[in-house]
């Protein structure tokens, strides 16, 4: 996965994360999950990210999540969380519109 796109998950991330934070006063688990698997189905779909790269982005955003919540979710852990999000089908834009505020 390239530098750039590692920056577009980031940037994209915290965004997610301030907006939650401020609306919901938290950014458990669960929005987290919705989001994830919403950015990475855009992702692909617009060729921001190739399928093949999916997997390792999903862990990129896990790990990115993981660390806001200090490390308290285990390496494996993090690794099944990523087989998930990479799965998942989903993709509700209404979920995205806080990155393109």
């Amino acid at each position: 996965m390239k530098d750039t796109t590692k920056d577009t998950l980031r940037s994209d991330f915290e965004k997610m994360m301030r907006y939650s934070l401020q609306k919901n006063g938290d950014f458990g688990f669960n929005i987290f999950g919705d989001y994830a698997t919403s950015v990475l189905n855009f992702y692909v779909g617009s060729s921001i990210l190739a399928l093949a790269e999916k997997r390792d982005a999903a862990l990129f955003l896990a790990n990115l999540y993981n660390a806001g919540i200090k490390n308290a979710i285990d390496q494996q852990d993090l690794q099944e969380i990523a087989d998930v999000l990479a799965q998942d089908p989903t993709l509700n834009y209404q979920v995205l519109a806080p990155i393109f505020d």
